[in-house]
C-alpha cells in the first residue's frame, strides 16, 4: 500500500479536528439546553439579575457539588444584553 502524501495526511487531521469540534459544540449545546431548562424552570428567566452575578451563583453551585477546586477554565462569553 503506498504512504498517503503530506498533504493528504493533513487534510485527513484537518477533517477529523472538524468532526471533533463538531461533536464538542454539539455536546455543549445538549448540556446549556438541559441547564436552561432547569433554570427556567427554576424560576430563573422571570428575575432581573445581571449575568455576572448570575454566573457566581453556578459557580458556588458548581463548587458545592464538585468541591472548592473546580474553576472552569475557559469561561463562556456572553452576548451583552442578551436575556
Amino acid at each position: 500500500m503506498a504512504r498517503l502524501k503530506f498533504s493528504e495526511r493533513k487534510n485527513g487531521k484537518l477533517a477529523e479536528l472538524d468532526r471533533i469540534k463538531a461533536e464538542l459544540a454539539e455536546m455543549d449545546k445538549k448540556a446549556a439546553d438541559k441547564i436552561g431548562k432547569i433554570a427556567i424552570a427554576a424560576g430563573l428567566g422571570d428575575i432581573d439579575i445581571d449575568e455576572a452575578d448570575l454566573r457566581k451563583e453556578f459557580e458556588a453551585i458548581a463548587s458545592k457539588f464538585r468541591g472548592s477546586e473546580f474553576r472552569q477554565a475557559d469561561p463562556v462569553a456572553t452576548t451583552p444584553g442578551a436575556d
